[in-house]
């Protein structure tokens, strides 16, 4: 698989894709050396943990040192609990100053990717992702998920210049991790609807070649889930090509608007109740798959019927201590999220609907994208991803609690802020969680 550089789209923007080369199959280690003496690398460090050291990362230093290279790595210490925070960046940005390589390939999966990418992003490199996990959409992404201060937050970032997997070493992962890939890939049913609410309230830019790419990768794995849990190498391949799919739709469209929506926002919550002690870390794909079965009740509620009559939106409300408390420890990143969610408001309320027939328009526009639903509720379910309270250490409270405030984690405009804006939510939240 090739992708462009630019490509012309029919929504008539040209799309600019960076990411110049992308090859899932057996033959990818071995044509690593041959793309770096394409791009004239001579001095690349290979980034990676001890346990992707075992899986990839020493054959991926290998074929680069036959290519005639001088390799140099980074290796993580850490089996377990490696997370992409303040002191990991520095530690690669000491091995980085030590060996003053000229490329980065990150042999990896979430973590090992963003800390590679951010740390490409500042220092000026390019970099290769070499995935050794069906985890996570993020490896083709242009933006990189860290854990500063105990705050989940995305950072703008240089996306890699080319993907090199293998699917047999993909489909050796830890069965864990697929189900992760599968949440987080099953998720894009709930996220893809706040793109056309967004779109279709506020104006908001959409694309739908960019949204088709998401939605077909989606369908085709939720049809495949069984191979896939399978650990086939084939079905692998396609739940692989899906995420970087959606990596690639973030890139084209240069945010994460067209796979990260309100379902997203929940696990931005969860991270900070495990960064505080009151919950255990768990996998960001699991927490967006599970995420999701209430973000598409949610969202069923808005759009299916449980608003006949649009009104104007409230005005976005002041904090006060009824946040829990593990946001009002980040007072200052609410306040200027919501900050940032008022200009977005402001900006766009020329595009709200001023008619009924456009209320009704709206609705049948997310009536169509939520055909999917049942599909994707079925095949999260097959994936072990239930739809009642208790999964990941989540009970009823928190989960009600979770959609509550979770909008206040991020400026993008999801379903959540629609439901807060028609004064429903708290009427939405007891429909989802009697």
């Amino acid at each position: 698989m090739r992708t462009s550089s630019n490509q012309r789209c029919v929504c008539g923007a040209s799309h600019h894709v960076p990411i110049d080369t992308v090859v899932i199959g057996e033959d990818a280690f071995e044509r690593l050396g041959e793309y770096a003496g394409v791009r004239e690398w001579t001095t690349p460090m290979v980034v990676m943990d001890v346990n992707t050291e075992d899986v990839a990362g020493r054959r991926v230093a290998d074929e680069l040192s036959r290519a005639g290279l001088r390799v140099t790595a980074c290796r993580y210490s850490e089996r377990s609990g490696l997370l992409a925070t303040e002191s990991a960046v520095s530690r690669l940005h000491a091995k980085v100053d030590e060996f003053h390589p000229d490329s980065l390939f990150a042999v990896g999966s979430g973590v090992v990717t963003d800390l590679t990418r951010y740390v490409a992003s500042q220092v000026g490199l390019e970099f290769v992702s070499v995935p050794t996990a069906a985890s996570m959409d993020g490896y083709a992404s242009s933006v990189a998920a860290m854990e500063f201060s105990g705050l989940k937050a995305t950072f703008p970032a240089v996306p890699p210049v080319a993907i090199f997997a293998d699917p047999v070493t993909v489909a050796a992962a830890p069965r864990e991790m697929t189900r992760a890939g599968l949440g987080d890939l099953l998720g894009k049913a709930s996220s893809r609807l706040d793109w056309h609410i967004a779109s279709g309230l506020y104006g908001e830019p959409f694309c739908p070649e960019v949204e088709r790419r998401v939605t077909d990768s989606l369908v085709q794995v939720a049809t495949g889930v069984d191979d896939i849990l399978r650990q086939s190498p084939r079905a692998i391949a396609q739940l692989l090509g899906g995420l970087v799919e959606s990596g690639l739709a973030m890139a084209m469209m240069g945010s994460s608007r067209p796979a990260s929506g309100c379902e997203h926002h929940a696990s931005h919550l969860w991270d900070l109740l495990a960064s505080t002690g009151e919950r255990p870390h768990a996998p960001h794909g699991l927490q967006v798959g599970y995420a999701t079965h209430f973000a598409m009740g949610l969202q069923r509620f808005a759009f299916g019927g449980g608003i006949a009559d649009l009104s104007q939106p409230i005005p976005l409300p002041g904090e006060s201590g009824h946040m829990p408390k593990s946001l009002t420890g980040h007072t200052a990143e609410v306040s200027a999220v919501m900050e940032e969610k008022r200009r977005y408001l402001h900006d766009h309320d020329s595009q709200w609907p001023a008619t009924a027939a456009q209320w009704g328009a709206i609705q049948e526009r997310a009536v169509e994208a939520m055909r999917v639903f049942p599909m994707v509720s079925a095949a999260l379910s097959t994936a072990g991803i239930p739809s009642g309270p208790g999964f990941l250490n989540l009970d009823a409270q928190t989960l009600r609690t979770t959609f509550r405030w979770a909008n206040r984690l991020r400026p993008r405009y999801t379903t959540l802020d629609f439901l807060e804006g028609q004064g429903e939510l708290a009427r939405a939240i007891d429909a989802v969680f009697p």
